[in-house]
């Protein structure tokens, strides 16, 4: 092989621009500009639009194609089926109040509209294809839309359900009805266009096989994390499938890698697996990245300014994305107020990827002008920066009080036991240790460990333990214990420790500082008298999977303000087991009425019981 006819200089230059441009990104303080937007500017500096210093090679058109297929795979694996099931299990008969449903109506207002205004750019000679520009201006940006929901923390909420349904019905159908386009656009036969059907039959097919084969399945669990990494090999053969298997049918490779996305997504669960974690950061760390960057390079922004189109046919653009989005989303008013309407329509007018991809697309099949492929891009780049900013200011963020920090000094089997067991509550964890192998062996799994000595005012201090809502000690030297209670009380003002001890002798009262001591005989004593008293209602605090759980909420969303509970469903299983307002307890019934501030606990599988917290207010 010929290793001088390949030139690396040119990837070593995105390469080296994929690295540095997140680092320059979040410098940027006065205006959040997203990543990929700034890739996508760093491709235009050492592209077409400014130096030109990339050079086309089959080795890059290669990565630049991979690297779209990859990020179509990591939207499919985005989605996650559990949001997606309605938290409302009252059977409402008003249209409104069904998200889907009226996710499903505003997309299609959202098309009717971009065919109007396709065909009246056509009249005015601004596109030659009605219908592939009416796809093109249907699109939104699913990518952008679950960050800007979840670090809102109303994903879980009936509105944020109704916009992210929204978002993925408008990508996904969207992209069917591209891929269909395409192909009967350049298939010869009519039945070739049925074949696109194939992809679907497909995708139901490797669903099944892995349901069987994969899913629980030894052998793959334990190649999972070795040096085979079996998972990650497996996503990979899934995506070259599917985009095989597209090829074959002529036709375009979104739709097969987002299907192949969306097969490991219902075969991996995401809380349960580090698969997502490992695609991610071989998407976003390599492939992903040289797709924008790419993007960018091929870029010729001279041309469409140049071009006297250009003049009014970006302003017209940017018109028409945010019309067919904004106008449709009045239809919550129904549900919702005005400004959280006119907020929905900015967030789903947000375009990134798949309005690059279906404008490429025209542009290689010759249906879009290289001056309307560059006003598409300048658009997708515009409405992505600014659409997040707008809705994030009609919508502040939710009172979400962070994760509970939990500290554990000393780690031992009981503390470790105890930290497993708190993960699954989404807590942030912290280990102390002065042992340096401890150290080491903490690190290696990627939670947060600090060296040092518990002992150390000053130390812990620097450390943040002042943050803490609870601190565990667990050290194996009882006096120590005691020291670092005193310390916790008395230095730093912690409310809630808990010393674990293995002394028969555990000291009571001032002696450890207002700690919770927890002994072996305690601990054993405690649950077998309980199990032997309420065997039912104590097994369920002690249950082994992952899924049933009891968490506690205060009430501040105003929707539920002053609602009698008999009013108030929550998501699947869940259950209300008891109220406290101020030093009141309530044990609930259906006409006690919801009050601001309410401390609520719910019982529930956790992905429910998650759902809740986010409806109902924010976590203890």
């Amino acid at each position: 092989m010929e290793h001088s006819s390949i030139s690396y200089i040119s990837l070593l230059i995105i390469i080296v621009l994929a690295t540095f441009v997140p680092i320059l990104i979040t410098r940027i303080k006065f205006i959040p500009v997203p990543i990929v937007v700034g890739e996508i500017l760093s491709g235009m500096i050492i592209g077409k639009s400014g130096f030109n210093l990339i050079q086309d090679s089959p080795q890059l058109e290669f990565l630049y194609t991979f690297g779209f297929a990859f990020l179509m795979f990591l939207s499919g694996l985005e989605i996650d089926f559990n949001l997606m099931k309605p938290t409302n299990k009252n059977l409402e008969s008003k249209w409104y109040k069904k998200p889907l449903l009226v996710a499903i109506i505003l997309f299609f207002i959202t098309l009717v509209l971009s065919f109007g205004i396709s065909y009246v750019f056509k009249v005015f000679g601004l596109v030659s294809n009605v219908a592939l520009m009416s796809l093109v201006l249907s699109t939104t940006s699913l990518g952008i839309v679950v960050p800007i929901l979840k670090e809102k923390n109303i994903i879980n909420s009936e509105y944020g359900q109704t916009i992210l349904l929204t978002a993925l019905i408008s990508d996904f159908v969207t992209m069917v009805l591209i891929t269909f386009f395409v192909t009967f656009y350049t298939s010869k036969a009519a039945y070739e266009v049925l074949l696109v059907l194939l992809l679907f039959v497909a995708f139901f097919v490797f669903y099944r096989m892995g349901l069987r084969f994969v899913v629980n399945n030894k052998i793959v669990k334990e190649l999972a994390d070795t040096t085979s990494q079996i998972k990650v090999r497996g996503a990979f053969s899934l995506i070259l499938i599917f985009i095989a298997l597209a090829q074959s049918l002529g036709t375009e490779i979104i739709l097969g890698t987002f299907l192949a996305g969306l097969i490991v997504a219902l075969l991996d669960e995401k809380d349960k697996s580090d698969l997502y974690v490992k695609l991610d950061a071989i998407g976003y760390g390599f492939f992903v990245p040289i797709f924008f960057i790419m993007v960018g390079a091929n870029f010729d922004i001279k041309s469409v300014i140049s071009n006297p189109k250009s003049i009014y046919l970006v302003p017209a653009l940017l018109v028409a994305v945010y019309a067919v989005k904004i106008i449709p989303s009045l239809l919550l008013r129904f549900n919702f107020s005005m400004k959280k309407s006119i907020a929905a329509g900015f967030l789903l007018s947000s375009r990134l990827s798949l309005i690059i991809a279906a404008s490429a697309i025209g542009l290689k099949l010759g249906l879009i002008k290289e001056e309307t492929n560059g006003a598409v891009i300048l658009v997708a780049i515009i409405t992505c920066t600014f659409s997040p900013l707008v809705f994030n200011q009609m919508m502040p963020k939710v009172n979400l009080k962070n994760k509970k920090n939990v500290f554990i000094i000393g780690i031992n089997d009981k503390s470790m036991l105890l930290a497993r067991r708190l993960k699954k509550f989404e807590m942030n964890l912290s280990f102390i240790t002065y042992n340096k192998s401890q150290f080491d062996k903490i690190t290696e799994i990627g939670e947060t460990v600090y060296l040092g000595d518990a002992t150390d005012v000053k130390w812990l201090e620097k450390i943040g333990i002042k943050q803490a809502d609870t601190v565990v000690v667990a050290k194996s030297i009882e006096d120590m214990n005691t020291e670092i209670c005193r310390i916790c009380k008395t230095k730093f003002g912690i409310e809630h420790i808990i010393l674990l001890t293995n002394s028969q002798s555990i000291p009571k009262g001032e002696a450890l500082y207002g700690a919770m001591s927890v002994s072996p005989e305690f601990a054993t004593a405690f649950m077998a008298e309980h199990f032997i008293i309420h065997p039912k209602a104590f097994s369920l605090l002690f249950v082994e999977e992952d899924d049933f759980i009891i968490e506690e909420v205060y009430l501040e969303n105003e929707e539920y303000f002053l609602k009698p509970l008999n009013k108030v469903v929550l998501p699947g299983d869940c259950l209300i087991l008891s109220i406290l307002r101020g030093c009141e307890k309530i044990i609930p019934h259906g006409y006690n009425i919801l009050q601001p501030g309410d401390l609520i606990m719910i019982v529930g599988e956790s992905h429910n019981v998650k759902k809740a917290k986010n409806i109902l207010g924010r976590i203890k």
